[in-house]
């Protein structure tokens, strides 16, 4: 039986209490009540979403089972390339959205104006720089050494293994929706990723 949408609300709100005091706790670890109530937040969605009315355990819509798959990917994720840097949640990439913000073109053409000069010499880099930048909110001496030869700085030490992720994310999509990845899907214009909504 469907939960009143006033006792909906008090489980969604005790779930999402449990759910982001728990630190780093896998999605597949949580109970379902929680998952579904971390997920409806960061979709910005109601329970029909995914669910059939009347049968919460139907997988006849089809965002039930892409759902499914994306559990699959954050905890692929968090368990591979991101072991050890800090866990991402669904939040970090949707944040209230049933689809992630892109990159503004502005962002990172803005970039590659400030720095056109230095471009010119590399145009081949000019575009993967700009949009790391902007992704992260971040200049390029975040990353690199005034001597651009220099081996940069940790932040620059970390790009290979977050490429790891850019890498490791469309293989959990079929070839009719596989996205385009880019730093900014997790970052959104800041260094660190958000976990959980915050406020």
């Amino acid at each position: 039986m469907p939960l009143a949408r006033e006792d909906l609300g008090l489980v969604c709100a005790t779930a999402m209490s449990v759910l982001f005091l728990s630190g780093a706790e896998s999605a597949a670890q949580q109970p379902p009540s929680d998952r579904m109530a971390a997920w409806a937040t960061a979709l910005g969605v109601e329970c029909a979403h995914c669910h059939a009315a009347g049968d919460w355990s139907s997988s006849s819509r089809p965002t039930f089972e892409f759902a499914r798959r994306m559990m699959r990917m954050v905890d692929g994720l968090n368990a591979g390339p991101l072991e050890g840097v800090g866990s991402i949640t669904c939040w970090t990439c949707h944040r209230g959205r049933t689809i992630p913000a892109r990159l503004p073109r502005d962002a990172w053409q803005g970039v590659q104006a400030r720095h056109g000069d230095e471009f010119r010499a590399a145009p081949d880099r000019a575009l993967t720089m700009s949009v790391y930048a902007a992704s992260l909110g971040v200049e390029c001496e975040f990353c690199h050494e005034p001597d651009r030869a220099a081996p940069g700085t940790p932040a620059k030490a970390m790009v290979a293994r977050m490429l790891e992720v850019i890498d490791l994310i469309p293989t959990y999509f079929d070839a009719t929706r596989r996205p385009t990845t880019q730093c900014f899907l997790c970052h959104q214009g800041e260094r660190r990723p958000h976990r959980e909504p915050s406020g």
